[in-house]
Parts: C-alpha cells; sequence; structure tokens
C-alpha cells in the first residue's frame, strides 16, 4: 500500500514537471554568451521561422568584408521606434541585449501575457519596434576572434591601427578604423578638428568626412526610412544616460520626461546637458535632425577598454527590459498625436496597395481587395484601416463614404450611356446602347448594373427609373392629333405628332402608352 501511494506521489511529481515544462517559456536566444555576428544571424532567422506574424528582418546592405549589416523588425503598429546596438566593437554586450528583448517580447505576445506590467500583444500591436542589433559588425568579429578571421593581406594594416599589438580586446571602431559613432553630420566639423586622432585607429578616429563609413550611411538612411519617433542607441560602459544634444526649447520637457522615467526604470544616471557638446553620435545626429527623442543608455558598471563581461548581462537585462517597452509605447503616443483619429467606414471597388506607413516607401507586397472597411485614423494623403496584419495604410482616392445599397431595379435607359468601373465620373471605360437594363447597387444618383464585361456602373441621363410596364393588347381611339415619343420620357418628343386614328395599346406604364399606328410605334402620354 505504501508503495503504491509512492507511485500515485511519483506520477502527479512528474506532471507535474511536466506541466512546468510545457508552461515555461520558449527561448530561441542564449544572451549569457560571447555573443557573435554569426550567432546573431542564426538567431534572428530563428526567431523570424517561430514568429513570422512579428518578426522579419531585412538587411541593409554589406560591411567592407561583406557581413550584412541585419535589421530586424518586431511589431504590426504603424509607429515606429528604433534600437540599434554595437556601433563599437567592444560594446557586443548590446547586442545580446537586444536580441532577448526580440526574443522575450515575442514570446510574450505570443503567449498573450503581460511583461513587467505592460500588454506586449498592445505595445507591439500598435508600434513596430526596429532593431540593427549589430550596426558594426567587422569590428565586433575582430574584436572577439582577432586578425583569423579576416584575410591576411590584411594583417599588417590592422595591426598597425591597433598600435602594434595583436590583441584586438581593446578595438572600438569598424575595420577601416574609424569610429562609427563619430562619423555622424551633428557638430562633426568641430569634433573632428579638435579630436587627436587623425588617421584610422583602433578608437575615437572620426573619419575624413561625416557618413564616410558604410555602416553609419546605411544606418542614416536607414533611420530616414523608418521615420521614427524615438531612437534608443545601446553603448557600454558606466550605467549613465545620455538624452541631450542642442534639444530646441520647446522640445526638452518632452525629452526629460521620456530620459528621466527611463532612468528610473533602470537606476542609470542621466547625464547632465552641457553647453558645448562634441557630436557626431548618432543620437545627437537624431536629435538636432528630426527634433524627436533620443537615448543612449551606456550599460554595465564602468569597464575599461574592453568588453564588458557576460557576468553583467543579467543585471542589464532587469535593468532596461521594462524601459525599452516604456519607450516603445511612448513612441507610440508620439506618433498618434500627428494622426488625425477617424471612426467612418468606406467601401473601395478596386484593388488597392497597403502601406506600413503613411509614405510611398513603406508600400507593402500586400493589397486590399474590394471591401467595405472602417477608417481609423487619417494623416496627410493617406487613409488607416485595420486589417488582419495590424494596422495599414491606403491612399485617398476612388472610394465612397459608408457603402452602396443593394437593389434589384430595371433601368430603361434612354440615351447611350458610358459604363464605369465604379461609381467615379473619373474610371469611365465603353457605352451601353439604349436598353431596359437591371441595377443591382446604387449610390448617390449612381447604379451597377450587370454586363458581359462584368459589374459596372453608370450614372444614367433621362432614363426611367423602376421600368416595368405591363403587356397590353387593346384599342384607343385618338381624336386629336397628340405629341408621342421614342421613350416614356418628356425629353424624347418626335418632330411630327400622331394624327387622330384608331391604335393598338401594347404597353401601359403609369400615363404612359406605347402604342402601334399607322406611322410607327411608339410613346404617348
Amino acid at each position: 500500500m505504501r508503495w503504491r501511494n509512492w507511485a500515485v506521489m511519483a506520477l502527479i511529481l512528474f506532471a507535474g514537471l511536466c506541466a512546468a515544462d510545457s508552461a515555461k517559456a520558449a527561448s530561441y536566444v542564449n544572451p549569457n554568451q560571447v555573443y557573435s555576428y554569426e550567432r546573431m544571424t542564426y538567431d534572428m532567422k530563428v526567431l523570424a521561422r517561430k514568429y513570422p506574424s512579428i518578426v522579419q528582418y531585412r538587411s541593409l546592405g554589406k560591411t567592407p568584408y561583406g557581413r550584412e549589416i541585419w535589421a530586424i523588425k518586431l511589431g504590426k503598429g504603424d509607429a515606429t521606434v528604433f534600437y540599434n546596438s554595437s556601433h563599437h566593437a567592444r560594446e557586443w554586450l548590446t547586442t545580446n541585449l537586444v536580441m532577448e528583448m526580440i526574443d522575450q517580447y515575442s514570446e510574450a505576445y505570443m503567449a498573450k501575457r503581460t511583461f513587467e506590467g505592460y500588454n506586449v500583444q498592445s505595445v507591439l500591436n500598435n508600434t513596430s519596434i526596429w532593431f540593427v542589433p549589430m550596426v558594426n559588425p567587422d569590428g565586433v568579429t575582430l574584436q572577439q576572434k582577432g586578425l583569423n578571421a579576416f584575410p591576411k593581406s590584411i594583417h599588417s594594416k590592422l595591426i598597425k591601427m591597433n598600435n602594434g599589438s595583436r590583441n584586438f580586446k581593446r578595438w572600438k571602431a569598424n575595420a577601416q578604423g574609424i569610429d562609427l559613432n563619430r562619423q555622424y553630420p551633428a557638430n562633426w566639423d568641430s569634433l573632428s578638428r579638435n579630436s587627436s586622432v587623425k588617421s584610422p585607429s583602433f578608437k575615437n578616429f572620426s573619419g575624413y568626412r561625416p557618413l564616410q563609413a558604410v555602416e553609419a550611411q546605411k544606418i542614416a538612411q536607414f533611420t530616414a526610412f523608418v521615420d521614427p519617433e524615438i531612437t534608443i542607441s545601446y553603448h557600454t560602459s558606466g550605467r549613465i544616460l545620455y538624452w541631450h544634444f542642442k534639444n530646441k526649447p520647446q522640445f526638452i520637457d518632452r525629452d526629460r520626461r521620456i530620459a528621466e522615467a527611463y532612468g528610473r526604470m533602470s537606476r542609470y544616471t542621466l547625464v547632465k546637458p552641457s553647453s558645448n557638446p562634441s557630436g557626431g553620435g548618432y543620437k545627437d545626429w537624431f536629435i538636432q535632425t528630426y527634433n524627436r527623442p533620443g537615448l543612449t543608455p551606456e550599460l554595465s558598471y564602468g569597464v575599461y577598454e574592453t568588453n564588458p563581461p557576460i557576468s553583467v548581462f543579467n543585471e542589464e537585462w532587469k535593468r532596461n527590459r521594462k524601459a525599452a517597452l516604456y519607450v516603445a509605447a511612448e513612441g507610440d503616443k508620439l506618433w498618434e498625436a500627428k494622426v488625425s483619429d477617424a471612426n467612418y467606414n468606406i467601401t473601395t471597388f478596386e484593388k488597392v496597395p497597403l502601406y506600413d506607413r503613411p509614405n510611398t516607401s513603406h508600400k507593402t507586397k500586400l493589397t486590399l481587395n474590394p471591401a467595405y472597411v472602417k477608417v481609423t485614423g487619417t494623416y496627410k494623403d493617406y487613409l488607416r484601416i485595420g486589417t488582419t496584419y495590424g494596422p495599414k495604410w491606403i491612399k485617398k482616392g476612388y472610394y465612397i463614404n459608408g457603402t452602396y445599397k443593394k437593389i434589384s431595379m430595371p433601368i430603361l435607359l434612354t440615351e447611350k450611356t458610358q459604363l464605369h468601373s465604379m461609381p467615379f465620373t473619373a474610371k469611365a471605360g465603353t457605352y451601353i446602347n439604349p436598353q431596359t437594363v437591371k441595377a443591382v447597387k446604387s449610390y448617390n444618383g449612381w447604379y451597377a448594373i450587370q454586363t458581359v464585361n462584368g459589374e459596372k456602373w453608370i450614372k444614367p441621363v433621362n432614363a426611367v427609373l423602376n421600368f416595368n410596364p405591363v403587356e397590353a393588347n387593346e384599342q384607343a381611339v385618338i381624336t386629336t392629333a397628340v405629341d408621342w415619343y421614342d421613350y416614356p420620357h418628356t425629353t424624347k418628343k418626335r418632330a411630327v405628332q400622331l394624327q387622330p386614328q384608331t391604335v393598338t395599346v401594347k404597353q401601359v406604364w403609369g400615363t404612359w402608352r406605347y402604342v402601334t399606328a399607322a406611322e410607327g410605334e411608339g410613346w404617348i402620354k
């Protein structure tokens, strides 16, 4: 009996462990390791395969040594924020951080659970977080793997830029010896002029001109494409937060509020604004160019001339995991302030392209079939609609407010009438000759009819609506000359009157009669 009780207890324990394992969050990124370019690329593709509805990636181009600069999109929203990491080679712990964000936020989204108090589904349905996890893959690879990861033909050049050392653990620049976070145009001339480093080096060479380095060029171009409301550039080290670069007075309160909130969550110390900032950094350029908030958190306790140890990752993750979601939610608020709210329905009549954002550069491969849809916002010449892919945008154009009515009504066309593919005069096609047609839809004086070429719209002139004459076969006597007509419509009067006589009535339509007379056939009133 005792053995059987133990067996039952063992089964219960086993089942509990299985349940716990099944409930445990899926994890595809291991951030507690030296995180290489190859590892990042592999993990990125796994995440896109596991979470195709919310994770996509693209290449921004290749570095001088053939490594792709990858960008990863997380979310479905039309609001955008942009987080980048590893501008500096020895600061690759920042790549670990953002890859863990993608992994953890994706899992929370699919599980429909909150994360640090945030409804991740809501955040990522409203906002798309763009990441460039490794801005400087050549530099990171050199710092992690040394000379063997590069062609022998450039070894001597790399050693020279490293002041003769074969130890590349202090390497900060890209593989051309350019400090990528001194490459952006904000105050670049002054930065370069005052720098003591005038030639390619393992650190602090700002280049011979701004955006000289391919990597910096691609990030600047990508920023223009994403058009983010807020950016975060992750660096190491010191657990401080930069947020200011000649911010315009009207934006100081907004930017300080966001920076202070980030500082409280991360417990990083905000760096006081300087009256003479050095410039050249990505955050500096973004603030100056876009007049929007830009943050530069410095992860880890202070580490000199090398990468922070892996052992510090868990602490930095705790400090930043909530703050990153906060910034995404704030980005959505800033974006929504630019969008005019709307709440009405429209009907489209042809396939139209969908846009991720109200901009021609954000045209997707998706199309909206003719549909009755709700408009939730407007921005310039675009309308925002809800789709299964998240909020999308269509250009203002050929649609109607509300929708058409379904009808079944015969219409007598009394003259040649133009056919249209939709109820708009600009969408004209061929003509249809006078005849009786059946209308199946109506909208504001327009009618959809069935033709041999499918459904077409007409806006008839001098037509007879609800034309449904009754057949007759009776005699009538005309005692005086009367007007007669080609159709039961007063604009279709014939030049010659019908003389007194006995006629045969063939059809009756209200007060109209279709008759056969000595002069032929026609309508009299």
